[in-house]
């Protein structure tokens, strides 16, 4: 499991995601065309939707069609590496750490504030907009997360009153994340493949 970094819009993911749509979804068909059977019909359908009807169609009443926007979000994620489209604000460091799953087993003294936002980085986030629906992999390893602008700079505020030069080098790591991203005033994007 590799995590990669990006500075983001200020929205996160959503813009960007809606602007492309319309590419994302001919790249996708065409795709779809050389894989005969690995794309379900009603995944190409909800994209052509949101290629249609923009952020309207991410917006929904059934889990079912939360998820295919999640499945979407995997296949976008992949559309981005093809095509080179995340070459312009990566951020990832060369060190590649292993991030620890609880942030708290390395630094004890976080607040439960700070634990939170380390959790999101990692949790996935969903594009969808479902009452109830929380982002889910259908191969259990993806994972596209982000912090808002607010929420980058309150979490490294945060984070920089617990974190010290003793510090676990992951933890430094995500510290400078945020830094760079607090003086952009942008998201922070982090993908788990």
């Amino acid at each position: 499991m590799k995590a990669y970094f990006e500075l983001g819009a200020p929205d996160g993911l959503r813009s960007r995601f809606l602007a492309d749509a319309a590419e994302f979804e001919s790249w996708l068909l065409d795709l779809a065309g050389e894989l005969s059977g690995e794309y379900p019909p009603a995944a190409l359908a909800k994209l052509a939707d949101i290629s249609l009807r923009g952020a309207a169609a991410l917006k929904t009443a059934h889990l079912d069609e939360a998820c295919l926007i999640d499945r979407l979000m995997h296949d976008y994620w992949i559309f981005c590496t093809m095509t080179a489209r995340h070459g312009e604000q990566d951020v990832t460091p060369a060190t590649g750490h292993c991030y620890p799953m609880e942030l708290a087993r390395v630094l004890p003294a976080a607040s439960p504030e700070v634990c939170e936002y380390y959790r999101r980085l990692f949790a996935g986030n969903t594009l969808a907009e479902c009452s109830g629906h929380t982002f889910r992999s259908a191969a259990g390893v993806f994972r596209w997360s982000w912090l808002l602008p607010h929420e980058v700079a309150d979490f490294c505020d945060r984070l920089q009153d617990h974190a010290h030069s003793e510090s676990e080098d992951a933890v430094r790591e995500i510290l400078a994340l945020l830094r760079m991203a607090k003086d952009e005033r942008s998201s922070l994007l982090i993908s788990i493949a």
